[in-house]
Order: C-alpha cells, then sequence, then structure tokens
C-alpha cells in the first residue's frame, strides 16, 4: 500500500492535533484543545522514534511509478530500477527471468539509466537487450544462474544464451553491463549479440562457468566492434571468448575488441577463439590449462578440411575446430568429447598412421603424420590458450600482451603482434612474425613464419647468420672513402690512413686489410692487401702488397700509415676505396 505523505501525517497525528498545529493562537488557551495539542505532540515523538527504530523503514512505503516531489527520497529512488520492483508470481517461485526483462523494459522505455539486482537471480529463459539505441544504461547483477529446466545444448555452436543483446532498429552502444557470477549449468551460452547486436560497450563478467561460450557472436548482422571484455576468473567453461564476423547483412565485422580478463583457464575448448573479422583485438590477462578437449593433429594436407567438417579415422567422429597451416604444415584442432590432456592418463582418439575420412565425402581422405595433447611436452605446460584462426584471411593483427600463456595456436602468426610469457617456450615474443630469444649469453632472432630455428645469433664473440647473408645487387662495403685527385708528375695525396687495431684478434696477429680502389677513368682499377703493425722498431708500419690491377694511370705508395696515390692520365679522377679489413 502507498501511503502519503499527508496520509501519513495524518495517521501519526490525530485529526484534533491537526487542527491545533494549523489553527491561531487563541484556539491553544482552550483546556480541551490544549490537552489534544499535548496529546499529538505526544504521537509526534513516537513516530520519530519509530523512524529511528530497525524497524522504522516498515512505516514508510514507495512506489516505483509514484510522481515524488523534488527533493524527496522517492524522487531519488526513480532515477534507477531494481530488480525486485518487478517481482512476480514467477519470481516468487525461484525463476527471475520475467522480472529481469520487466526491469529493462521499463528503464529503457522511460529513459532510466540503472539497473540493479543485488541477490542471485535463477533464470529459465534468455534476459534480452534490446531498442536501447545510443542511449546508454548501466546493468549491474551479482549472481545469475541458468535453472534446470534451461534448455540443453548439443554442440559448442547450439547453447541458448542467458542474455541476448541486440535488436533489428539499430546498433546498441553505450551498454555497461556488469555481472558478478555468470553460471550457465553447463549448458547455456552466456552472453550473444543478435540482429543488429552491439558495439562500443563494456562487458564484465567477474566470475564465468558451466558456460558453454562465455561471449560469442557470429550472427549479427551489423559491426560490432570496439567492445570491452573484462573479467577476473573464467573456468570450466567450454569456450571463453569466440569472436567473428557475421554471415549476413551489412560488414558483421567484429574488429577492435579489447579483452581483458585476469585468469582464464581450464576451460575445454580454448580460452579465446578469435575468426576471420575480429582483426586488431587486443588481449591481455593470464591464460593457462586452456584446450584440453583438444586433440592437435598434423595431416599431409589440408585439401577437402576446413572448420566445422566431421572427420572420422573409422572409430571417432570429430569436428573441426580450427585447421590451419603453419611453417608449411597442416594441422587440425579436433574436438574431444573428453579431456585427453597428459595429465588424465588418457589418450587421444585419433593416432599417427591412421586415416582421416571427410563425413559425407568419401573420396577425401588425410593421413595422420602426428597427433599432440595438451601437457605432452618435457615440461608438461603447453596448452591451448588462444586459437588464432585466420586460415584464409589476410592477415589477423592481433595485439596480445599476455602476463601468461600456454600456447597461441593457429595461422597468420607472424601478421600479430604477441607478446607472452609462458613455461615451455622461450620464443614467446613474436613481431609479426620476428621471434626474439636471449639465454643470457646469445640473443637469437627467429622468422617463426617459416621455421622454429634462428635465423642469426649474436653474442659477444660473434654475429652469425644461419643463410647467406644476401646484399643482391647493392654493396659489400667496409668502409668507404672518395676524393678527386688532379693531375701531377709528382706529388701524392694521401687516399686514406689506417690505424692499427687490437680489436677482434684471436692472438697477437698482424691487422690485415683488403682494399679496392676503383676511380671513373676506364679500366683503371686496383686491389690491395695491406698489412699494419705496432712495432715502434718497423720502419714501414704499413705494408701494401697490389694482387691485382690495371697500371700505368696511376701510382701509389705508402707513407707511414697514409695510402697515397697520383695521376697524370687526366686532368681530374676520382678515386673510390672500400676497405674491408680481414
Amino acid at each position: 500500500m502507498t501511503i502519503s505523505r499527508r496520509s501519513l501525517f495524518r495517521w501519526l497525528v490525530p485529526s484534533a492535533a491537526v487542527g491545533w498545529l494549523g489553527g491561531s493562537r487563541a484556539n491553544a488557551a482552550e483546556p480541551l484543545q490544549h490537552a489534544q495539542a499535548v496529546q499529538g505532540s505526544e504521537s509526534i515523538a513516537a513516530a520519530v522514534e519509530n523512524l529511528k527504530s530497525l524497524d522504522g523503514a516498515g512505516i514508510t512505503g514507495y512506489a516505483l511509478k509514484h510522481p515524488y516531489g523534488r527533493n524527496t527520497v522517492g524522487a531519488k529512488l526513480n532515477n534507477f530500477v531494481t530488480i525486485e520492483d518487478f517481482a512476480d508470481a514467477d519470481s516468487a517461485s525461484g525463476d527471475w527471468s520475467t522480472a529481469i526483462n520487466a526491469a529493462l523494459k521499463y528503464a529503457i522505455k522511460n529513459d532510466i539509466h540503472d539497473v540493479y539486482g543485488t541477490g542471485t537471480y535463477n533464470i529459465s529463459k534468455p534476459i534480452i537487450v534490446e531498442y536501447l539505441g545510443n542511449r546508454g544504461l548501466n546493468i549491474s547483477i551479482s549472481h545469475l544462474v541458468a535453472n534446470k529446466n534451461w534448455q540443453e545444448n548439443t554442440t559448442l555452436w547450439d547453447a541458448l544464451p542467458m542474455i541476448f543483446i541486440g535488436d533489428t532498429d539499430g546498433n546498441i552502444t553505450g551498454l555497461n553491463l556488469r555481472i558478478n557470477m555468470l553460471n550457465g549449468a553447463g549448458k547455456a551460452d552466456g552472453i550473444r549479440a543478435k540482429d543488429n547486436g552491439f558495439a562500443l560497450c563494456q562487458l564484465h563478467i567477474g566470475d564465468a562457468r558451466n558456460c558453454i561460450r562465455v561471449i560469442s557472436n557470429g550472427e549479427h548482422t551489423w559491426p560490432n566492434g570496439a567492445l570491452q571484455i573484462t573479467g577476473d576468473f573464467w573456468t570450466e567453461n567450454w569456450l571463453g571468448v569466440h569472436i567473428t564476423r557475421g554471415t549476413k547483412g551489412t560488414t558483421p565485422i567484429s574488429e577492435s575488441w579489447k579483452i581483458n580478463v585476469k585468469f582464464v583457464a581450464n576451460n575445454r575448448y580454448g580460452g579465446i577463439l578469435l575468426r576471420g573479422g575480429s582483426q586488431y583485438s587486443q588481449l591481455t590477462g593470464d591464460h593457462d590449462y586452456n584446450g584440453r578437449y583438444l586433440s592437435i593433429v598434423q595431416v599431409d594436407s589440408l585439401e577437402g578440411l576446413s572448420r566445422g567438417k566431421i572427420v572420422s579415422n573409422g572409430i571417432t567422429r570429430s569436428e573441426i575446430l580450427m585447421a590451419y597451416q603453419t611453417q608449411g604444415e597442416a594441422w587440425l584442432m579436433l574436438m574431444e568429447s573428453k579431456d585427453v590432456s597428459i595429465s588424465q592418463g588418457t589418450t587421444s582418439s585419433f593416432s599417427k598412421g591412421q586415416t582421416l575420412t571427410v563425413s559425407g565425402k568419401s573420396s577425401i581422405k588425410r593421413k595422420i603424420l602426428q597427433v599432440q595433447r595438451c601437457g605432452d611436452n618435457p615440461s608438461g605446460t603447453n596448452y591451448v590458450d588462444i586459437l588464432h584462426d585466420f586460415e584464409g584471411e589476410p592477415f589477423a593483427k592481433i595485439q596480445a600482451l599476455l602476463g601468461y600463456c600456454s600456447g597461441i595456436y593457429g595461422s597468420m602468426l607472424f601478421t600479430s603482434f604477441i607478446t607472452a610469457q609462458n613455461g615451455f617456450s622461450g620464443t614467446t615474443d613474436g613481431l609479426r612474425g620476428m621471434g626474439i630469444a636471449n639465454s643470457g649469453t646469445a640473443l637469437s632472432l627467429y622468422n617463426r613464419a617459416l621455421s622454429e630455428e634462428p635465423v642469426a645469433n649474436f653474442t659477444a664473440d660473434f654475429v652469425n647468420f644461419q643463410k647467406k647473408l644476401y646484399m643482391q645487387a647493392h654493396l659489400y662495403e667496409g668502409i668507404g672513402t672518395a676524393q678527386v685527385i688532379g693531375r701531377s708528375s709528382s706529388e701524392f695525396t694521401t687516399l686514406f690512413t689506417l690505424q692499427e687495431s687490437p680489436l677482434d684478434r684471436y692472438l697477437q696477429e698482424l691487422n690485415l686489410y683488403k682494399v679496392y680502389i676503383k676511380t671513373n677513368f676506364l679500366g683503371v682499377a686496383g686491389e690491395f692487401l695491406i698489412s699494419l703493425t705496432a712495432d715502434p722498431a718497423e720502419k714501414t708500419p704499413m705494408v701494401a702488397q697490389a694482387v691485382f690491377w690495371n697500371q700505368g694511370a696511376f701510382a701509389w705508395r705508402v707513407s707511414g700509415y697514409d695510402f697515397q696515390v697520383r695521376q697524370e692520365a687526366t686532368d681530374q679522377m676520382q678515386f673510390v676505396a672500400n676497405i674491408l679489413r680481414v
């Protein structure tokens, strides 16, 4: 029952007292009226004391739709909606689906921007956020749980979500959704886009567990980009985040998602699955122990194989979660119905030497070359945390800055920027495929698009390139010097000066240089071997020997550490020297 302020006052204070409070001073002199006034004052005092007590809130009332005046508690309360404001017979019996949907619809219709629910809400059907446009809405729910009557899923892709976001009017933006605990009861998706979906929103799921996919899209018909996803601990789901482009509509990309969950661990088919359309996503947080239900299978070719196809080895059928090529090899991620990680003591349903056939296409036969499982490396730390599924795409351009991540698998990794720490690979830093590792004595560079072997090693003693140093049509140069020297029959000009150096010696050998001299005069060039010594007893510390040269156009000599030339062939001759220490 709603009680107005005037009615409440009349109920607390006798009518005679009300009359006295509103009457003249003359009336107060009358004995009866005075007694009534005293009695009224006592009633007011009693009411004040009641309001101070723990039971005082029960004296007043509040109605959501009541038009309270300014500067009243009721007016303040009308600025937000609580789920309990819409409690109904279903919620009384333990199903809050209709109450939550009613609260959201009321808030959106009445331009109220905050909806709160501080309890644990079991639901039997999806919560739908729609027709919000760009007006913005803050939703905060403590615990949301799919109840025992939730529709069962059969695959990773067909679970009914607990929350749908989107409508046919346009893209929803400015939505801030916060759920402290999300529990899918082992058969519900968490949040999924529908119709035009949503963008420029923030979704925070503190603890997510027992969901099929915690957050996913792929059915949206409009770009769903620039979303911020945060969380605390996501575990025991089938998959954490799955983002991809929609299959119809107007450029339904999913670019630039920012995903930062503190710890994504122990999820059946991986932590995050990124596919075409999710380019430019940014990943942070920690990831581990994901993908334990995957068999990682190398095959002789991907011909006839792609994600979503069902393959069989004659005993077990499995769906291909990801088909990809890396470093010239073809790989499949096969979804198993059991935990096949090494720690479980089970085995993969697939083995080396078997033949895979594709359901309905008996002509496609692929040979299994090897099978890997999570935790089968020497340290037991290789898990499938991030699925970088961009096979057939021009690039991925994902940015991953991960505090801990056991494994990132997939195609086009060399187009992404990845920095991750883990326990089994030293080359977890990758800038567009350039891997970097440092043992403390050697810095190694890798081209991880091609191989896990380093292309170059740098130590205190040497730089080692594993392949040819290919300069194409460019010069291989040491110290270069150039001068224009005029005609002279007697005067020598210093072309270059060398100094003895103790650097890069093995023992006490002399410094030895190979010098190539070129000119602009037709056919005139020279090649010299020059040795140096620091022995003060030597009268000629620099000794040059002409290995091959064209004579007659210029003369040369050594003076101390100076190499000098003169020429009489032309008024001006250009000399260029390339000096290599050997």
